[in-house]
């Protein structure tokens, strides 16, 4: 309530004569018990009962202080007509016949009371009521109760209360109010309190002379304003002037506040953004920057408005932060009854410079039925330089900008999605996009007994629009009349992918035909040199370049599998297909084949698997009472007769036919193998075998799968040629050490197994693993719980892997997704995550290409692809080196473009929180990279709960020596007060 006031007073000070304050639409408070008020036929919210504060229940009558029974006289007089009723009691009542004065006290079992027209004081002392000039002087701890849905008072030493004027004198008088379900207590030296009527409409007011304001419940408060004049009504509070003291130290002067405390949304100024730093400069450098200044509308009970500016000064300006002020306006509708919601905002911002952005953030949900629903994020900048070199968050600098679009409905039995995504990279021209992503799908349709069709239709477009990666023609030169060079000029280059697909899968009398059909076309609109074979022969070997590539694949691969046999040892099931001799697709279409369609042939492929479990049971150890080891085997055998491939359809994918072995006959099994050795852990009142303990997985390995063709090896003369698969990984995981997961990759050959000169020889070309460590999950708490030990209640059993999702990852995630424009995008401090003791996660991984033969090799620089990072932000910059990403190469259409050799990476990072104490808490994040031999970004931070204040201090370095130091402490229940520092030092300054 006042700390929005707070700023606001000192806002008005420096810009305005006068304004009233808006109170802004928040997260919803917890909803309090709703009275009715049955003068005014109206329903408001209060504050329930502060305990220890002195103040009663706001919303029911009291309930501390009872009548006596009445007897049968006292009830008839109660009765009767044409007369008001003034009741008292006490345990000593005296009556002055002169004055008409009574002197009623009190005693430990029964308070003084006197009440009139529904007004009543109460005091656990002595009343003296006045019946000429109808007036109530109390002493000690009193309570006045109004009466008419009205909030009592309470306080003490003394008040004076005249019941006809509705009207009293207070002294130490404490009285609550609400704001955005966060309760503030006003407690005034000496005040005069009118409590109004509500059957005339008078409303009740407040004065006061000396007193304070918190938030906080102890009875010594942490922090409090002293305030020495004070005004409330049923709209708005006033006090002048406001000091704000952190226990009995003042840190603040503020001249005056004023805040409308109606409940509900209220049209008024927006509390200003801004810390003490601001308005006082620490160092001649120092940039100020203020947020928040506008006006908030509430249209009405379903939508408001607001506009508001931002500004950051000029002051030591450079050309990564010049100082810019930026524009801002949000629209929100909220209709429940129609279950619609959603956000519209946008801003522009312009620099020093000249340099401007716009902004535009639409956010929709809306249901139109039970199973229709239509959901939209839509994010949109024209200048994604500026969009992320304004913020201070690193991770935010170089977050994507991701607009997204759903809709989905049910259809009788079917399932429609229709959707689409939009991805903007920060710094960079490029954009990322699926649209439209169109789906409809069903469960199983049982159109007869004998016959189950589950029919699928899948389309979908996915564009790369300029693409800013370096490649062969990334520029165009421009020469002049004399041939001499005039400029250049970069190439626009696009990608475009569009795939179809449909499924119709029939179960026919239990056998399943699983039918398919799959349409692919590519488009890489760009310049591209490649080395062709035409008819497929390497004799006629040739150098082109083509204006642009592209590919078309049809495929259809009709499976029929058979009934299973042997299901409960052997679990076999035959199969029967119709494959492709070349495992690419049948019809193919490519800049190769001159536009022409070409296609392959298809065989009849038949095939036998096998998935058995097999496993033993062996006698425990130490605290194991059983051992149990399993091997499940995947075992599959195909067979196809010998088949011919055109060398026209050779030609069009880039394949020579000098040493192809797609058409050998196929005589080929396959092998998958995962293992798991399991313990079931010996409980202390283990006395037999059938005991049902704790089950620990203590190893769990996964193989993918191995294929060796007998025809291939046969033909070839050489007994690795049958090896056909090119890659080979492993994974491993334990509950001994909760959270492990290792896998590592190798590549099996040098060149493509389709060719008799490919190399047997095995390249580790990737490492990762990861682990978390906790005082609930570590391998000491599985020790001790295995020998029997005393584990404390915090350290339950270890969870399998896949228990707990990352924090970091999910921090990163939400970053994002964040909006950019509105109130929402704003950048939040970085809270770090309340923990009980302590935890780390380490991550491991190193990654690399297998070193590639020839001449027609591009080797990829990370450097160059960050590079528009460096004028934008070197935090940016620094981070986005040493982060691999996925969208480095650019799918080939055909063979014989050079191959790009991606550079090694090896890094370790980890991620430590930790609690230093029951009121401090603190993070830790940094990683190492192997390749460079220095530490990348580091992240620091401290949290300090202050109990009715939190504190949060932020440190980022990096090692080309970037630095950045954040403080913020605010309020809890007004963020809006708020002190914050922020400094950041570049190498290069």
């Amino acid at each position: 309530m006042i700390p929005r006031g707070v700023w606001l007073a000192t806002f008005l000070i420096v810009a305005l004569p006068g304004a009233a304050t808006a109170q802004v639409r928040r997260p919803r408070p917890v909803q309090q018990p709703i009275v009715r008020d049955t003068t005014r036929g109206q329903v408001s919210n209060r504050v329930p009962g502060v305990a220890g504060r002195g103040i009663s229940d706001s919303t029911v009558s009291d309930t501390s202080v009872h009548w006596s029974p009445a007897d049968s006289v006292m009830e008839t007089l109660l009765k009767k007509p044409g007369y008001t009723v003034t009741r008292y009691e006490g345990e000593v009542v005296t009556f002055d016949a002169l004055t008409k004065a009574f002197a009623i006290a009190a005693a430990a079992t029964r308070k003084a009371q006197v009440e009139r027209e529904g007004q009543r004081v109460v005091t656990d002392s002595i009343l003296i009521y006045d019946d000429r000039s109808r007036t109530i002087d109390g002493s000690a701890h009193f309570e006045i109760v109004p009466g008419g849905g009205q909030a009592p008072i309470a306080g003490g030493p003394r008040a004076r209360y005249k019941l006809a004027e509705r009207s009293g004198r207070l002294t130490n008088a404490p009285v609550v109010t609400e704001e955005q379900g966060q309760r503030w207590f006003i407690n005034s030296v000496i005040a005069k309190t009118v409590m109004g009527d509500s059957a005339r409409r008078i409303p009740s007011r407040l004065y006061g002379l000396g007193g304070s304001l918190t938030s906080c419940d102890d009875s010594i408060p942490d922090y409090h304003f002293e305030l020495r004049e004070i005004k409330r009504t049923e709209k708005t509070l006033v006090a002048r002037p406001a000091v704000l003291y952190i226990r009995d130290i003042p840190v603040m002067w503020l001249p005056f506040v004023f805040q409308d405390i109606r409940a509900g949304r209220r049209s008024g100024i927006l509390p200003p953004r801004f810390g003490a730093s601001d308005i006082v400069r620490n160092n001649p450098g120092y940039r100020r920057h203020i947020e928040n200044i506008g006006y908030y509308w509430a249209l009405n009970d379903y939508m408001d408005a607001t506009s508001w500016i931002d500004w950051r000064s000029a002051t030591g300006g450079d050309s990564l932060d010049p100082g810019w002020y930026r524009l801002n306006g949000e629209y929100k509708y909220y209709w429940m009854s129609r279950f619609v919601q959603g956000r519209l905002a946008s801003s522009y911002t312009r620099q020093r410079n000249g340099s401007t952005n716009t902004a535009i953030s639409w956010g929709h949900d809306q249901r139109l039925g039970r199973d229709r629903r239509i959901q939209m994020d839509a994010n949109y900048v024209t200048s994604t330089v500026l969009q992320r070199q304004n913020t201070f968050n690193p991770y935010q600098a170089i977050a994507t900008i991701r607009s997204s679009f759903n809709y989905s409905d049910k259809i009788g039995p079917a399932s429609l999605s229709l959707g689409g995504r939009r991805t903007q990279f920060p710094g960079r021209q490029q954009v990322d996009q699926e649209l439209p992503s169109f789906s409809l799908t069903t469960g199983p349709l049982s159109l007869a007994p004998w016959l189950v069709w589950t029919p699928a239709f899948n389309f979908s477009e996915s564009d790369n629009l300029h693409i800013d990666q370096p490649g062969t023609f990334s520029n165009r030169f421009l020469p002049g009349t004399n041939g001499r060079l005039v400029d250049t000029l970069a190439i626009k280059r696009n990608r475009f992918n569009r795939q179809i697909s449909i499924g119709t899968p029939i179960r026919l009398f239990g056998t399943e035909l699983a039918n398919q059909i799959t349409i692919h076309d590519q488009v890489n609109d760009f310049p591209e040199e490649k080395v062709i074979y035409p008819h497929a022969d390497s004799a006629l070997k040739e150098t082109r370049v083509f204006r642009r590539t592209y590919r078309t694949d049809i495929d259809w691969n009709p499976t029929f599998s058979l009934p299973a046999f042997f299901q409960n040892r052997y679990k076999l099931t035959p199969s029967v297909s119709l494959q492709n001799v070349d495992p690419n697709q049948f019809w193919v279409r490519t800049e190769l084949s001159g536009g022409k369609v070409v296609h392959q042939s298809k065989r009849l492929t038949y095939g036998l698997s096998a998935s058995p479990t097999l496993f033993g049971l062996w006698p425990g150890f130490g605290p194991f009472s059983r051992l149990r080891h399993s091997i499940s085997p995947t075992l599959n055998y195909s067979f196809a007769p010998r088949a011919s491939v055109n060398n026209e359809y050779l030609a069009a994918l880039g394949i020579r036919k000098q040493g192809y072995l797609g058409a050998l006959p196929q005589s080929a099994v396959s092998l998958g193998l995962s293992q798991n050795i399991e313990a079931k852990v010996r409980s202390p009142d283990d006395t037999n075998q059938t005991d049902t303990g704790q089950k620990l997985k203590l190893l769990s390995m996964q193989f993918s799968s191995l294929s060796y063709d007998f025809e291939r090896a046969r033909a070839t003369h050489r007994r690795l040629a049958g090896l056909t698969t090119d890659n080979f990984g492993t994974r491993l995981s334990s509950d001994l050490v909760p959270g492990l997961d290792l896998s590592v990759d190798y590549s099996l050959f040098q060149g493509s197994t389709l060719s008799d000169t490919a190399e047997f020889k095995p390249f580790l070309t990737h490492v990762a693993t990861t682990f978390r460590l906790s005082q609930r999950e570590n391998p000491f708490a599985v020790i001790t719980k295995l020998f029997g030990k005393a584990v404390p209640d915090q350290s339950p059993a270890p969870q399998t892997l896949g228990g707990q999702p990352d924090p970091n990852a999910q921090m990163m995630q939400r970053i994002a997704s964040q909006p950019v424009a509105g109130q929402a995008s704003r950048g939040s401090q970085f809270v770090v995550p309340p923990t009980k003791g302590w935890e780390a996660t380490f991550s491991f991984s190193t990654s690399r290409s297998r070193p590639a033969r020839g001449d027609r090799i591009t080797f990829w620089d990370p450097r160059e692809r960050c590079k528009v990072y460096l004028d934008v932000n070197p935090f940016a910059y620094d981070l986005c080196v040493r982060t691999p990403t996925a969208d480095d190469s650019i799918p080939r259409t055909t063979a014989g473009a050079p191959y790009v050799q991606m550079p090694r990476q090896t890094s370790l990072s980890s991620s430590l929180n930790f609690e230093l104490t029951p009121k401090w808490s603190a993070a830790w994040q940094t990683s190492y990279d192997f390749e460079q031999h220095q530490f990348a970004s580091q992240v620091v931070s401290l949290q300090r709960d202050l109990h009715d204040w939190r504190a949060n201090f932020g440190f980022t370095h990096s090692p080309n020596g970037n630095f950045a130091f954040t403080f913020f402490i605010s309020l809890k229940p007004q963020p809006e007060l708020k002190f914050d520092y922020s400094r950041a030092s570049y190498r290069n300054r």
